[in-house]
């Protein structure tokens, strides 16, 4: 039975075979193997938003133990926001740097999307928390 080789979302051919035929490539497996300067770029660029998610983590657990900066439950607000703001950055991260990996493969364009401009948004939340900190601290 033949299969339909028809682009995926992200640049993928889902009709792909693996060389004996059996089943489906990989998706790190379709296409050609692309110029590992790019290659390697697109790994620093998802190791950045690793380490960003990382920051993140690290401030929410600092902002815990500042007692006399806030009231508890603004704290915790603040740490929980922070603790889902680096589970979207680190599931963002991975999805830019798979995505960007398979067209390359394809060579396709790499496309753009909403990311910086939802990220950009979510600090400006982040930073509106962090003010709600510190007007509350001060009283």
């Amino acid at each position: 039975m033949a299969t339909e080789d028809r682009p995926t979302a992200d640049g993928a051919r889902d009709g792909a075979r693996d060389a004996a035929g059996d089943g489906p490539l990989a998706w790190w497996e379709q296409g050609e193997e692309p110029d590992y300067r790019a290659t390697l770029a697109n790994e620093r660029t998802f190791l950045a938003w690793t380490r960003t998610a990382l920051a993140m983590l690290a401030g929410s657990l600092a902002i815990l133990q500042l007692p006399r900066v806030a009231p508890f439950v603004l704290r915790l607000a603040l740490s929980a926001y922070l603790i889902a703001a680096a589970v979207a950055t680190t599931l963002v991260g991975y999805h830019q740097w798979r995505t960007r990996q398979a067209r390359m493969r394809h060579r396709r364009p790499l496309g753009h999307g909403p990311v910086q401009a939802l990220l950009a948004l979510a600090f400006v939340v982040l930073a509106a928390l962090i003010c709600a900190v510190v007007v509350v601290g001060a009283h």
